[in-house]
């Protein structure tokens, strides 16, 4: 066990030299509170959090393969995963409510709550998802590289 945690903390070590690497100390250290949630709320908030929508939605339609027909058909497996991983990314990374993520494609709160929880279900069991959870760690390490960019 205490070997497994050694190899996590190198690993994560590792990537925040990477980080500090690519974007510099204070940008990094910008980068993690931003991610965390420790950093100050700002008057740009808002403004961040509209790009940051905007960029999980379209990038979630490149990622799941969702093609302008498909985008008609809210019935098909391409759209509701796009749509599923777009709802937990926004949950996860701002301070939306479930109504105001549900906005995006037309839902209401309950709709965003289900597909929520329900992703959350497909991650912690990748081995029976396996091609959904590779796309949705794509499109989320393309969010986060794209956060990185807007800080």
């Amino acid at each position: 066990m205490e070997n497994m945690a050694r190899k996590e903390y190198a690993a994560l070590q590792k990537g925040v030299d990477k980080l500090v690497g690519k974007f510099g100390m204070e940008k990094a250290v910008k980068i993690i509170d931003q991610l965390s949630g420790t950093s100050k709320m700002r008057t740009r908030q808002k403004e961040q959090t509209k790009l940051i929508t905007t960029f999980v939605v379209s990038e979630a339609f490149k990622v799941f393969n969702v093609t302008e027909t498909l985008k008609k058909r809210v019935r098909s497996l391409e759209y509701r995963e796009a749509r599923m991983a777009s709802y937990h990314l926004l949950n996860k990374y701002t301070e939306l409510s479930y109504k105001e993520i549900g906005k995006q494609f037309d839902q209401g709160r309950f709709g965003v709550y289900y597909h929520v929880k329900n992703c959350s279900e497909f991650l912690s069991i990748p081995k029976f998802n396996k091609s959904f959870v590779s796309r949705y760690e794509v499109l989320e390490e393309n969010l986060i590289q794209f956060i990185a960019k807007i800080n």
